[in-house]
């Protein structure tokens, strides 16, 4: 029998203004599971009293990715005795589903005593999430560019000597990706397209030599955040930067709905208390209530640690 075991995997945010179902990038706020295989064939999911974020047991991608990887490994159902702690929040667009589904195949893949390769697991976790730049971002950790041809996901991570840390700003408001996503045109005029590849480009270049300057331009969207913007009272005056102070201007790079929102993510070199107290009072001044994290770029991606004394 597998010794105890547990899985740690980084939320995601992804697109960053322009780089639209492109770009993500992975972030220090990690689901961690403890893993204890236990006698029998069933599950038992153990309480943390301190859980902030619980993943409905009706939707526990979790369990669903761990059974299916299970499958596609030919292993059968053993039983386990699993604790979560989960401090993504959900429905904020912060990849919370890819997170847990990254998590399921990873638990599979160490009771199977296997190591699936980068393709491998992104061919068995893509038609559980539909997101290719949450998983890949889970995944790899870092920077990552991902792409999807013909039902089959690929992504490349993105080395950059940007040195920034993120503020994040959670909104009390939650958003279903889907109704998210229904609000979006149907289609685009040329112009827009144009200068949403223009400034995505732009994104990637920015990141790959760690120019700084360029990123308050490189963020700019046309293709979602306008229309996003409407769905949470204040973001579209966070976007727009109409109150940011001189004082610390120059640190803030640039800011963006995080995934499908309602979450705000700002790439920030200095100052990143003032200006998460700025984002959180942004808000409040349109009647939405939030609260602030700093985090880093999470550079080690899901990962599985011996439990100790194991």
């Amino acid at each position: 029998m597998t010794s105890p075991f547990s899985v740690h995997v980084p939320c995601s945010s992804a697109n960053l203004g322009s780089g639209f179902d492109t770009i993500s990038a992975a972030l220090s706020l990690i689901l961690s599971i403890e893993v204890e295989p236990i006698e029998g064939d069933t599950i038992e999911w153990i309480e943390d009293p301190t859980q902030t974020s619980i993943l409905p047991f009706g939707e526990n991608l979790i369990q669903k990715s761990l059974e299916h990887t299970q499958k596609f490994l030919g292993g059968k159902p053993c039983g386990l005795r699993i604790q979560m702690h989960n401090p993504i929040p959900i429905r904020r667009g912060l990849g919370s589903s890819a997170a847990a589904i990254i998590a399921g195949a990873k638990i599979a893949e160490k009771l199977e005593d296997t190591t699936l390769d980068t393709q491998q697991i992104f061919n068995i976790t893509l038609p559980l999430e539909g997101h290719p730049d949450n998983l890949a971002a889970s995944l790899l950790g870092g920077w990552v560019l991902s792409r999807v041809n013909n039902g089959k996901m690929r992504a490349e991570q993105l080395q950059s000597p940007l040195k920034c840390r993120f503020v994040l700003c959670i909104p009390d408001i939650t958003i279903d990706t889907s109704r998210a996503r229904s609000i979006l045109p149907k289609n685009y005029s040329l112009e827009d397209v144009t200068f949403n590849l223009q400034r995505c480009a732009l994104l990637v270049h920015a990141l790959h030599t760690g120019q700084a300057n360029l990123f308050r331009s490189a963020s700019l969207d046309r293709l979602h955040q306008p229309f996003r913007a409407r769905l949470v009272p204040g973001l579209e005056q966070l976007l727009t930067r109409r109150t940011e102070a001189s004082s610390w201007a120059d640190s803030l790079l640039s800011i963006s709905i995080s995934g499908s929102g309602s979450a705000v993510l700002a790439l920030v070199t200095d100052h990143w208390m003032e200006i998460g107290n700025w984002m959180v009072e942004t808000l409040a001044t349109q009647g939405t209530k939030s609260t602030y994290q700093v985090l880093d770029l999470d550079m080690a991606g899901a990962r599985v640690k011996n439990m100790k004394g194991s």
